[in-house]
């Protein structure tokens, strides 16, 4: 299963374990040599061929040279290193029949992963001290954010502070070194990704107004 960078949405090249994001060369290579602290963390490689995790592990600011081989086995065709998961799902999509019910079967999954996740905001809520309004403000913007991009560690603690930045300002609201400390996730990492978060809730935004006043316009012509 391809990943895709966590800052830009290209193709993954390594997984950093610290931040618990997957990234391509270039952010890697800019976001790990933005600290010195940043730069020590164990990052390991995306097989080019199987695209997962290989044993290869590396730290520094910059990322080694990408893999000329085909595959962390060697071999072009499907390895040891694939997932049984990949294995399994490639299987199933390969009948029609078969494909509905892994479609059906993802639905469900989607739905438990967002049930999940909503249960770890309101965890990080009462474990910062956000009660009542401001926990329901927060949670319901960082629901808002999850709704444009699926939920990792790293996307959950960039939608959360992104609840956190835009809950009313009449409360003390926590501090993003705060907000690091409870979710595991470097600061640095979050503030990247919730800037990235904010810009696609606001398209987000602009599409569903687009599509309200369509959608008005075409009842008043009906009538």
């Amino acid at each position: 299963m391809v990943k895709s960078c966590e800052l830009c949405g290209a193709e993954a090249d390594l997984h950093c374990a610290a931040d618990s994001a997957f990234l391509c060369r270039s952010c890697d290579a800019k976001f790990h040599a933005s600290n010195i602290l940043f730069s020590r963390h164990v990052r390991r490689t995306i097989c080019p061929g199987c695209k997962s995790l290989t044993g290869d592990s590396f730290s520094g600011p910059l990322s080694p040279s990408p893999r000329t081989t085909a595959c962390c086995c060697g071999s072009s065709s499907e390895s040891s290193c694939c997932s049984s998961l990949d294995r399994v799902s490639s299987s199933e999509l390969s009948s029609t029949k078969t494909s509905r019910a892994v479609v059906n079967k993802a639905r469900g999954r989607e739905k438990r992963v967002m049930a999940a996740a909503d249960g770890v905001l309101v965890k990080w809520c009462d474990e910062l001290g956000l009660n009542g309004d401001l926990r329901n403000a927060v949670v319901s913007l960082a629901s808002l954010a999850l709704a444009v991009e699926k939920p990792t560690k790293v996307i959950l603690a960039a939608a959360f502070w992104f609840g956190v930045r835009n809950s009313p300002k009449k409360v003390m609201r926590p501090s993003l070194k705060k907000v690091a400390d409870v979710s595991g996730v470097a600061a640095g990492m979050i503030r990247a990704v919730e800037s990235k978060l904010a810009r696609a809730v606001t398209l987000q935004l602009k599409r569903w107004r687009v599509d309200s006043e369509e959608g008005w316009g075409e009842n008043e012509n009906v009538m």
